[in-house]
This record gives C-alpha cells, sequence and structure tokens, in this order.
C-alpha cells in the first residue's frame, strides 16, 4: 500500500480511485508542492504535440492485391508458315545447303535407220543456301529470382519462354526476308520471284481504298478483279500446268482483310466470289505485306504433282546450350538455325503490289 496515501487519509484527503500519490515535497512553510519535473522525467504526456506525422492507416503495400494472373504483350502475328511448311534440314554444324534442280531437254526428229541426230538428257543445277545461326541469352539471379518469388512471378521459367518466343519471332522474320547479305532469302525477297502484278485500274486509281470508295456498290467486285487478276497470271506463267480447279493459297496484307467483307449491291463479298469461283482456295492474313511501297497480295500453288514450290526450312529451332553457373547467378544460351525460304519453283508464286 502507498505510505503516503495513509499519510494524506490521516490528513483527511483521500479518494476511492486514488491509486499513487504524484511526487511532491514541503516548501520553508510547510505546504505541499507537486514535484512535476519528477512527473514528466522519462514519460511522455499524453495530451503533448506529435512528434510523427498524422497517420491513422497502414502501408499501402499491405493492402494492395496482386493478381496471380500475368498478362503477356502481344507481338505480330507470326504466318510465314501458315504460307510455306516448315522443315527442317540438316543441322547448326552445316554451313551450307544445295538442293538439285533436274530439267529435262532433248527432241525429237523424223525416223531413219541411219540417223541419231537428236538426244534426250537431263540438266541438274545445285543452287546454293547458307546457314544463319542466331542466338540469345538467358540470365538468372539468386536474388532476382528470391525477388521475384515474392511477386509471385516465376521468372526463370518465364524467361525460358521468352526465349523461345524470340527464337521463334527471329524464325519467322527470316523466313520472309532472309538474312541480308548472305544467300538465305526469305519467301518475300527471293531474286527468283517473277515481277509483282499491277492491280487492276478503275477511273485511274489503283488501291482498294480508293478504287471502293468511288464505287460503292462494286466493292466485292472490284476485290475480286485483283485477286482473278493475279490468279490468271499464275496461270499463264505455268504452260498449263495450273487451273481454277488448283489448290492455291492466298495471302493478303492484314490492313485490307476487311475488304474481303465488303458486299456488292447483290450482298456477296470478294470472299463469296472467290469460293464460287476457286472452290480450292485458302486465304490467310499476313501483317507484312503492308509495306513502305504498298499492301500485297501473295498467290502460291503450295504443291504441284506431289512437289512443295517452297518451305520454310530450319537447321535448329531452338537449341539450349549448358547452365554456366557462377557465385550467384546463372546464364543459358538459346540458338536458333535458319536456311530462310528455299522457293524451289518461284514459277509458282506471283505477287500484286498497290492494293
Amino acid at each position: 500500500m502507498d505510505t503516503n496515501l495513509e499519510y494524506l487519509k490521516s490528513l483527511g484527503i483521500s479518494s476511492p480511485y486514488a491509486v499513487g500519490v504524484m511526487p511532491y515535497h514541503r516548501d520553508a512553510s510547510g505546504r505541499i508542492v507537486t514535484d512535476y519535473a519528477k512527473v514528466t522525467q522519462g514519460k511522455i504526456a499524453q495530451d503533448a504535440a506529435l512528434s510523427t506525422a498524422k497517420n491513422v492507416g497502414v502501408p499501402a503495400a499491405l493492402v494492395t492485391y496482386i493478381d496471380p494472373q500475368v498478362t503477356t504483350i502481344l507481338f505480330g502475328a507470326m504466318n510465314a508458315t501458315k504460307l510455306f511448311n516448315e522443315t527442317k534440314k540438316g543441322d547448326w554444324a552445316d554451313s551450307f545447303m544445295q538442293f538439285p534442280v533436274e530439267e529435262v531437254v532433248g527432241d525429237v526428229t523424223p525416223y531413219s535407220d541411219f540417223t541419231n541426230n537428236v538426244t534426250s538428257e537431263v540438266n541438274y543445277e545445285f543452287p546454293t543456301r547458307e546457314n544463319f545461326i542466331f542466338q540469345t541469352t538467358l540470365k538468372y539471379g539468386e536474388r532476382e529470382l528470391a525477388t521475384g518469388a515474392k511477386a509471385r512471378l516465376e521468372f526463370a521459367g518465364a524467361k525460358q519462354r521468352g526465349a523461345a518466343n524470340i527464337l521463334a519471332r527471329a524464325h519467322n522474320r527470316f523466313y520472309l526476308y532472309g538474312v541480308a547479305d548472305k544467300q538465305n532469302y526469305g519467301a518475300l525477297n527471293d531474286p527468283n520471284l517473277p515481277e509483282s502484278v499491277t492491280p487492276v485500274s478503275v477511273g485511274g486509281k489503283s488501291t482498294w481504298a480508293d478504287k471502293t470508295a468511288a464505287n460503292t456498290d462494286q466493292m466485292a467486285n472490284i476485290v475480286f478483279n485483283d485477286i482473278a487478276k493475279l490468279i490468271n497470271e499464275l496461270i499463264k506463267n505455268n504452260a498449263g500446268n495450273v487451273d481454277a480447279s488448283c489448290k492455291f493459297r492466298l495471302a493478303v496484307a492484314s490492313d485490307r482483310a476487311t475488304y474481303l467483307q465488303m458486299p456488292n449491291a447483290f450482298g456477296l463479298t470478294a470472299l463469296d466470289l472467290l469460293k464460287s469461283n476457286y472452290p480450292n482456295l485458302e486465304v490467310l492474313y499476313l501483317p507484312e505485306l503492308t509495306t513502305e511501297a504498298g499492301s500485297m497480295l501473295y498467290l502460291t500453288v503450295p504443291e504441284l504433282f506431289g512437289e512443295v514450290t517452297a518451305e520454310c526450312a530450319y537447321s535448329e529451332k531452338m537449341r539450349f546450350g549448358g547452365v554456366e553457373a557462377y557465385s550467384t547467378s546463372w546464364v543459358q544460351k538459346a540458338v536458333g538455325g535458319t536456311w530462310g525460304c528455299v522457293i524451289r519453283r518461284p514459277h509458282l508464286i506471283a505477287t500484286m503490289l498497290g492494293i
């Protein structure tokens, strides 16, 4: 029991709620004086000014929800292998590839027992393509992986998937454009491709946008006429080996896709007209056919008499090297190899620029 309280009670000073007595002393006249300095020593008064910033919240990170579904950024469609099939040729140890081209030559002459002045021969050429090997590098840091784990991100797997995507986009680019300064060509720039065809002129205009704007009731017919001209060009260049019943594959610049759906005065679209006239025509869309020189059509007969017209050829689709371990990190290479697009029969391809 607090002896000071007992003493105060003896003086007639009491309270049923009192738990203690503030420090005090008596002055020279015997009066009780509270020692306030002793009261505040080592303590902070409850009504004193704040020494911290006013705040009744909690750190924002503690009330932030992180969605576990990660959204990936989209890139342009990789449709080169829809144009021509993809094929493995050789491996990364091969520097060059040659594919033999066979041509039968000869003639006939009236029969005679005593002459044999004409013959039938076979001639061969061996076009060459160079193997282009390319790479990207993956790096993992020990602290990086631990930090990502706190955010529920799986960095190692994501980087491997990213490397695969980077290689796939590179393959797509090389299949279309080849590799500069090498004997490695793409479907769009092979030097043996026939000269591009010009669109049908309507009132001095050639693009679909200009021609359809001036003839809104003939939109489907305008688009169909350009494609029909391109098909006729391919038929003309192949001496009767190609006709309207063949399997055609038509690639259209992506920015011109909607024009194939525009109707004419009878409600028919260009696609309707194409299906009725060329039942084996396949249509696909290729963003790379939108060029600085104008939008393009790319037509091919992908296979004729059992032989392919062209193929997207690679030596290595995706080859992972060994993992190099350092003190707190790891490094790994991802490698690809390409021959570009090997076009065996360029006369079975026709293009139209300026639609």
